[in-house]
């Protein structure tokens, strides 16, 4: 079986221990190799050449936190996913770094718990909104740009902290539009009146941000993170800090706690919706509920794969834990070779 590995410069494929840090990528293709599969390779160079142009093909890509490579590197797969398969997908691929996006897919999934709206006006927020709520931001890594709000008018402060004042130039602006412009007409546009025009010109000038509103889950001093590579479940607690509620971010792991009753069932039946290879889950437990926070398809922390004491497995319905230390490269080569050949139940 084929499989085309696209990489970033010099190699690059993410991520490891940092998003700026790449697996060993020579170890990687050695790792693919032993599982059978022949693997060619391309990376950015030849993306923006043109040169790279395959058809019904198997393309594993590396992405990017870096905004305007993320954009650029979006549209180009757009393109490629019209007549190759993209690994992960391009649904996925759009939901990375896009909270409010990645709502949308999961919600179209079936997985519609925690509750969430994603809005881009205050004026579109529910009256009936259950308080306290999660305000984030559409994109933000560690719990950056993730607030609990208690009230409506807490939640519209948040909001409008999230969004820069209109500059001095463009007030200024607003009062020559409004002020100095009284006989200025437009040809065959009769309902020009300056005042009117200055005030919606004003309206459309302000800055403004999409966010995301999570209904929030009391209670948690822990989150679980799963990271589900093929048929293995890696498994990771984090615990949050006195008087926070987010566990992101935190740095405070346990690599040793055992999976709540219907975790793991709950991660496996997200990953088989999902359908990849790869997956990270960010799973609130409380009285025997399971609550998808978030997830990444691709350039996810891998401390719980390469620091964890070992990985769950379901074996005739039941799991088992197999203990032993995992090779970051050798771990998602199989997993990926499991995909492909459709062995991953």
């Amino acid at each position: 079986m084929e499989l085309y590995l696209l990489t970033g410069y010099n190699g690059f494929y993410g991520q490891s221990r940092k998003p700026w840090v790449s697996l060993s990528t020579p170890t990687l293709i050695k790792e693919l190799r032993v599982c059978g599969l022949t693997v060619h390779t391309a990376d950015w160079h030849d993306l923006a050449s043109g040169s790279f142009n395959p058809r019904d093909c198997n393309i594993l890509y590396t992405f990017s936190q870096l905004t305007h490579i993320r954009d650029w590197l979006k549209d180009q797969l757009h393109f490629l996913a019209e007549r190759n398969r993209l690994i992960p997908s391009l649904p996925l691929l759009l939901c990375h770094e896009n909270k409010g996006y990645a709502w949308l897919y999961q919600k179209s999934k079936g997985i519609d718990t925690p509750r969430a709206w994603y809005l881009c006006d205050p004026r579109d927020i529910p009256s009936d909104l259950p308080y306290p709520i999660v305000l984030k931001t559409i994109s933000g890594t560690n719990a950056r740009g993730v607030f609990l709000c208690r009230g409506h008018q807490e939640l519209l402060d948040r909001i409008k902290a999230l969004v820069p004042a209109i500059s001095p130039t463009v007030k200024l602006d607003h009062l020559r539009r409004r002020y100095l412009r009284g006989g200025r007409t437009y040809p065959g546009y009769p309902g020009f009146e300056p005042k009117r025009d200055a005030d919606d010109w004003l309206q459309y000038m302000r800055p403004g941000a999409a966010f995301l509103l999570q209904e929030y889950i009391s209670g948690l001093d822990c989150d679980y993170r799963v990271i589900a590579i093929g048929s293995k479940f890696y498994l990771m607690r984090r615990l949050t800090k006195g008087g926070d509620f987010r566990a992101s971010g935190t740095k405070r792991f346990d690599f040793e706690a055992a999976p709540p009753a219907g975790l793991l069932d709950y991660a496996r039946s997200i990953a088989q919706r999902f359908d990849t290879p790869f997956l990270s889950l960010d799973i609130g437990h409380k009285g025997g509920n399971n609550y998808l926070f978030e997830f990444q398809a691709s350039h996810f922390g891998t401390a719980a794969i390469v620091r964890s004491q070992g990985y769950y497995r379901q074996v005739s319905g039941s799991w088992e834990f197999c203990k032993g230390g995992s090779s970051l490269e050798q771990t998602l080569a199989e997993g990926l070779a499991e995909y492909l050949r459709g062995q991953v139940n």
